[in-house]
């Protein structure tokens, strides 16, 4: 490491000599290229190489072994067939096998030592049904004492072909369950899992899209209200100079009555505006511009993540964050603070502002009373209108989850695949407020690696042909020894 600090704190320092290069501290430049090289090729590289290594070593060994001298190219080729696919098997077992048995805390034989023992039981268990099971059907077993003869090759024939449709199906039907099954697991099971997750996310953003488009509207009825305050502004000048609403000009009880109602409702808007503007009580505020895009591709981000490192902390995490953002738009779908507060001022307007009455004096004549209590009316009943628009104003419908689209899990998925779907009868409901207030954006969708391959075994149908072909493709290639025996025997070995 040292020398590699030292070679390349010179060629950092070369390159930083060029002026048009704009470079930071050579040893900055070199620690990072090695943390470059540590964290992708080099583990690849490695990987690979002893993954090849290890391959060449026991096709070497196979190919050249005293105990198969007898035994044709193709024998020894579907023994190294059958090893090879064990090997793959056995690895990707591993890896789903942890993927299963996974948990969050640290607990050594469950999460370390487990999940290769399980590799090296079905590495064992797949080389003993095909490597095993081959020379199972090559032995005679059952009519040894039948003299050679064309009898005695049919009865042989009739031995193999039970052996190969009976003894070995039930053989690999166990392989089935213990190999091929957390083989798709550990090759798919994340990758499905991600797909239901994205289907979720999708989900997530339009919700979050639509519930801050209801919120939009807000705005505008804030809008509305800055409006009515200066229409009353205006009216409250227009009387004061003209006298158009009680006919006697002047700043008289009727023009005052006017700019107190004025201040009044710019009161009521700087309010409104103050909760729209002001901190949200979720902590993050439904006004801001891209906050769905925003909150969404971070989620998207940690959704691809390593997840094999310790799927459980992996799955929690990405939870968490969904399950928030869920509460975060369901809090925004019934924050009725606006609402809420407009009904308590509305319920107080003649307390506010208190119509001026004849007095013994006679100080406001039929006119000014007139002129009062009309606008008086026509201001409650503007901002009621204002109020019930808001009102009537109703978040979209939440969407189906995944889960509530498709909630069968574990045996059940295998049961709904028999099942023929019963038509579903859509009945319309009246989205009262009762009914708009007990809705909610629902949470998500969690799902396992093992229940995620089955639901989406369509999407994923590569990933099962693939662990089937590893754990079966010696069965075809044994099938050979039932039809063409002379496949088993090398030139000078033969019957």
């Amino acid at each position: 490491m040292k020398a590699l600090r030292r070679g390349g704190f010179g060629i950092a320092a070369a390159a930083c000599i060029t002026p048009t290069i704009a470079c930071a501290s050579p040893l900055v430049e070199v620690e990072r290229a090695a943390r470059s090289l540590s964290g992708g090729a080099v583990p690849a590289l490695a990987g690979a190489a002893i993954v090849v290594a290890l391959m060449g070593l026991v096709t070497g060994s196979i190919l050249t072994s005293r105990r198969m001298a007898g035994s044709s190219l193709f024998n020894r080729l579907f023994v190294v067939v059958a090893v090879t696919a064990g090997f793959f098997s056995a690895v990707s077992s591993a890896i789903g096998y942890s993927l299963i048995t996974a948990q969050e805390s640290q607990d050594f034989f469950r999460n370390n030592v487990l999940p290769p023992a399980f590799g090296v039981f079905v590495f064992f268990l797949a080389v003993a049904i095909w490597v095993g099971g081959a020379e199972l059907v090559r032995e005679r077993d059952w009519f040894r004492g039948v003299r050679k003869g064309l009898l005695a090759d049919l009865l042989f024939f009739v031995e193999r072909a039970i052996k190969l449709f009976v003894v070995i199906p039930i053989l690999a039907l166990i392989l089935f369950f213990v190999s091929t099954w957390t083989t798709v697991v550990g090759i798919g099971g994340v990758d499905a899992v991600r797909y239901t997750y994205t289907f979720e996310l999708a989900r997530l953003q339009s919700e979050c899209d639509g519930i801050t488009a209801y919120r939009q509207k807000d705005k505008l009825f804030l809008e509305d209200l800055k409006q009515s305050v200066r229409n009353v502004r205006r009216t409250a000048d227009s009387e004061r100079i003209g006298g158009t609403q009680s006919g006697a000009a002047g700043a008289g009880a009727v023009a005052a009555y006017y700019s107190r109602v004025a201040l009044w409702l710019d009161e009521l808007q700087k309010s409104v505006e103050t909760m729209i503007n002001g901190p949200d009580p979720s902590g993050v505020s439904p006004y801001t511009p891209e906050i769905c895009s925003a909150t969404i591709a971070k989620m998207k981000t940690d959704l691809a993540g390593d997840a094999f490192s310790n799927y459980d902390a992996w799955q929690r995490k990405f939870e968490t964050e969904f399950n928030d953002f869920a509460g975060v738009l369901n809090q925004w779908r019934h924050d009725q603070r606006i609402v809420v507060y407009l009904d308590g001022q509305l319920d107080n307007f003649d307390v506010a502002n208190p119509r001026p009455v004849r007095d013994v004096e006679g100080r406001l004549s039929d006119g000014q009373s007139r002129a009062i209590n009309q606008y008086a009316e026509e201001v409650k009943s503007g901002l009621e209108t204002l109020v019930r628009r808001q009102k009537l104003a109703k978040p979209p419908p939440p969407l189906k989850s995944a889960a509530e689209l498709s909630p069968a899990r574990g045996l059940n998925i295998f049961l709904s695949w028999f099942r023929k779907p019963q038509p579903v009868k859509e009945e319309s409901v009246s989205r009262t407020a009762a009914v708009v207030a007990a809705e909610f954006v629902p949470g998500l969708s969690t799902i396992t690696p093992r229940d995620a391959v089955l639901k989406n075994a369509n999407i994923f149908s590569d990933v099962w042909a693939l662990a089937i072909a590893w754990d079966y493709a010696a069965y075809i290639l044994m099938l050979a020894y039932l039809f063409f025996p002379s496949a088993e025997r090398a030139a000078g070995y033969k019957d």
